[in-house]
């Protein structure tokens, strides 16, 4: 049973390479003792640890996505998956303690006592994680743009004779792990 007005912050699981990595679920009690400016400290410093941490990812998922630009295989493409994935478990990690940290925070206001530390603390914590996601939606539309350029060019190349608008819709359809010159050259050799 769970105590009067606890909150239950949920953990995630996913599949990662044949692996399930589970983040934890933790139960914070409203009623329960204020972290220690000590404690405090040291979780943000796990969760600004997380933040490189996401921050390597970004520009790692930039890396493959450039390489998968240049030449699509198959161990490229599983690669950026599996990052993006791990990415993404991270990107909840961090947000669940942010939010942790952020109710320590309002609770030590409650107690009475404003601490300056702890919201300055969550307040560049929230901004720095801001920050790292919109670098990484930055980087997804990126790609995506860059990879509408390329198929625009690879239909251009394949169908010469095609319009504007047969462009726009080959380079905004899915071409899956085929590009458009493997898709010309199968339906050639029938």
């Amino acid at each position: 049973m769970m105590p009067v007005g606890a909150v239950v912050q949920q953990g995630t699981t996913a599949q990662v390479g044949g692996q399930v990595n589970h983040a934890p679920t933790t139960l914070i009690n409203e009623g329960s003792t204020v972290l220690t400016n000590d404690d405090f400290l040291g979780r943000v410093e796990n969760t600004r640890s997380e933040i490189r941490q996401l921050t390597s990812n970004v520009a790692e998922i930039g890396t493959i996505h450039q390489r998968v630009l240049g030449s699509p295989d198959n161990s490229s493409s599983a690669q950026l998956e599996n990052l993006v994935a791990q990415t993404q478990i991270l990107n909840t990690r961090i947000k669940d303690q942010i939010k942790f940290l952020e109710m320590d925070a309002a609770k030590s206001l409650r107690n009475g006592s404003k601490n300056t530390t702890k919201d300055s603390q969550v307040r560049t914590l929230r901004n720095n994680f801001k920050s790292q996601l919109e670098d990484y939606e930055r980087e997804e539309t990126l790609y995506r743009q860059r990879y509408q350029e390329q198929i625009a060019r690879q239909y251009r190349i394949v169908n010469p004779e095609a319009s504007e608008s047969e462009v726009r819709e080959a380079a905004e359809a899915d071409w899956g792990d085929e590009g458009v010159f493997q898709t010309a050259v199968r339906s050639i050799q029938r």
